[in-house]
């Protein structure tokens, strides 16, 4: 593969991960709505504890950073709580 060809491919991986971003975005309005009319509050510590050692481990069995991972997924949770704040009212609304 040439460098023109291999920075090609990472694009489109990057617009991949940006449509499934957006995909986890509009999942956060389908949570939102049920913790509304659950009463349930925007965080939940022990989904996003979950959530985070899920991530971890699968960076592991990939050989991938988990730590770095982690991080990732770190701002994915608080897109999404964020997400959550604004569909409840209680966010910024861009």
């Amino acid at each position: 593969m040439t460098l023109v060809t291999v920075r090609e491919e990472i694009c489109r991986i990057d617009y991949a991960l940006i449509d499934l971003i957006a995909e986890r975005q509009r999942l956060a309005a389908a949570v939102a709505e049920e913790k509304h009319h659950s009463g349930a509050p925007v965080t939940d510590p022990e989904q996003r504890t979950l959530v985070l050692d899920r991530a971890f481990d699968y960076a592991v069995t990939h050989g991938i950073d988990p730590v770095e991972v982690r991080k990732i997924f770190e701002i994915l949770i608080a897109m999404n709580e964020e997400r959550q704040r604004e569909y409840s009212g209680e966010g910024n609304l861009p």
